[in-house]
């Protein structure tokens, strides 16, 4: 049920984004905002998902599992956080926190979240790749200033960002299913947020009860 209050949230501000662009293009006419959208459009989302569950596989175990990396960390966590870079980004760093909440309530982060306690020697480690932001990296540099207007820019980037966070889900979703952090010290009900580096507080994904 609280999976899919998130989901749901997700997928309302993906389709208020997806309007506002689509206004923007209707009165703007730019064809590098038509082009942009167009491929936001074409996004396979089943596989961005397949391909970030494949590289999120691989790197728990090699390096959220790599003694090299963890120095042996036993320390139980609570709340995985995963950043990206933004509009010239296109991959998660995650991070491994001791969240303290004891409410049973869907946390609302905070900036500078003084609850998030960081887990020595589970930090900055590489989690994925995020395919629909990472393809968006590529393609906009030298194009952000062929938009009309600096917000036409940032409005196709929400777009693309809530898209590739609804995808998030659906990839932590699988990872649920797989049993994929059972060998980490979790402990539940365990949180999994996204945000971008420097750019407001971190936003609930996904939770493992």
């Amino acid at each position: 049920m609280r999976n899919k209050i998130i989901l749901d949230q997700l997928r309302a501000k993906e389709k208020q984004m997806e309007q506002l662009v689509c206004n923007s293009i209707e009165r703007t006419g730019n064809s590098v905002q038509k082009e942009f959208y167009q491929q936001w459009k074409n996004h396979n989302r089943e596989e961005a998902v397949e391909t970030m569950f494949y590289e999120l596989r691989q790197n728990v175990a090699d390096y959220w599992l790599n003694e090299k990396y963890t120095k042996d960390s036993t320390a139980a966590f609570n709340l995985l956080y995963l950043e990206q870079d933004g509009l010239y980004g296109g991959e998660f760093t995650s991070f491994a926190i001791d969240f303290r909440y004891p409410s049973k309530k869907l946390p609302q982060f905070e900036v500078m979240d003084d609850r998030f306690h960081y887990i020595e020697n589970r930090n900055n480690l590489p989690a994925c790749v995020i395919p629909l932001l990472d393809v968006l990296t590529q393609e906009i540099q030298g194009k952000e200033y062929d938009f009309e207007e600096w917000d036409d820019v940032m409005d196709l980037y929400n777009l693309f960002e809530t898209t590739a966070y609804i995808d998030t889900h659906q990839t932590f979703l699988l990872a649920h299913q797989e049993d994929l952090f059972q060998s980490l010290p979790i402990q539940k009900p365990f949180y999994v947020a996204v945000g971008e580096h420097d750019a407001g507080a971190p936003q609930l994904i996904y939770v493992m009860e």
